[in-house]
């Protein structure tokens, strides 16, 4: 079935829509749990429905745990869901967003039937790293083909990218930032290239971090800590651009000419696994310690916007 113009799409004018969400893995789960809670009724996707519920229920206490959501709001948000293992039964939607694994025909192939069964329906990707404009092309539906990258875990972590295709309407990508914001996310349009901004921004920082810990320089754990205590605390404040203006452009430029020499170029990284073996109970406790610091933060940012 050949695609209408992306003009007629009628994107997220305020009212509830339907959204399908492709793949309820630890992200697509709560990514649907987000559009849930914002009054949209939500088809959950995936292979291992009981486990897709499970992930959804855990999104959602989280977010009740950490007093980002009443237990109202939650009980109503799970009334929103529905989650099934086949497609067939869910193709008609209004937005569907595809959080499958990083293989480029297996996401196209889920979404060409969703693409021809909602003709209107924008169609966004989850992608960290594959062209939005050839995710579009294989669906078939280019100009409604669009990428919202979320960040691990998506309901806690704020920033989304949003990623216009060569073909994709301005409009969607307009009107997706737009509802992006509704949900309480902090949408940033980037170019449509590998990694997009976010994790080639993250790969620099890590093959010079995975350097350092080779060479002896460092530990993993004070690599750790120099980037949450260190650059982490003045980068949630100022980024690099402003803190050249800070520091001075021609310190910047001195000690870049002093240091990009030498800095990793390495194009392959070791087996990370040797530095970051840990047994279950210890990744629970790291993780419980970034929710509840990614929780804090948010708590304090709402309190911020209710007092301007």
């Amino acid at each position: 079935m050949a695609a209408r113009s992306a003009k007629s799409v009628q994107l997220y004018d305020r009212s509830p829509v339907n959204v399908l969400v492709l793949g309820a893995g630890l992200m697509g789960a709560q990514i649907g749990s987000e559009y849930a809670l914002g009054g949209h009724s939500v088809a959950l996707v995936a292979r291992d429905a009981d486990s897709a519920r499970s992930r959804f229920e855990q999104g959602l206490e989280t977010l009740r745990l950490h007093g980002l959501a009443s237990a109202d709001e939650v009980d109503a948000a799970r009334a929103r869901v529905q989650v099934t293992s086949r497609l067939d039964d869910v193709l008609t939607c209004e937005v569907a967003v595809e959080s499958l694994p990083e293989d480029l025909e297996l996401k196209a192939s889920l979404l060409r039937p969703v693409a021809e069964a909602s003709p209107e329906a924008v169609l966004a990707t989850n992608t960290s790293s594959l062209s939005v404009s050839e995710l579009g092309e294989r669906i078939g539906a280019p100009e409604r083909t669009v990428g919202t990258h979320y960040w691990n875990p998506p309901l806690l972590m704020p920033l989304v990218e949003v990623v216009a295709g060569s073909r994709t309407d301005p409009e969607v990508v307009r009107r997706t930032a737009e509802t992006l914001r509704e949900l309480g996310k902090r949408p940033v349009l980037v170019g449509d290239v590998p990694g997009f901004a976010w994790n080639r921004l993250q790969m620099a920082v890590l093959r010079e971090a995975v350097a350092l810990v080779e060479h002896g320089v460092a530990s993993p754990a004070i690599v750790d800590e120099i980037l949450t205590h260190g650059l982490a605390r003045r980068w949630r404040h100022i980024g690099f651009f402003q803190a050249i203006a800070l520091g001075g452009v021609a310190t910047w430029q001195k000690t870049a000419a002093n240091l990009l020499p030498l800095i990793s170029a390495a194009t392959e990284l070791p087996e990370l696994s040797r530095w970051v073996q840990k047994g279950d109970e210890e990744l629970a406790a790291v993780a419980a310690r970034r929710d509840e610091g990614l929780a804090r933060d948010l708590l304090a940012e709402r309190s911020d916007r209710d007092q301007v």
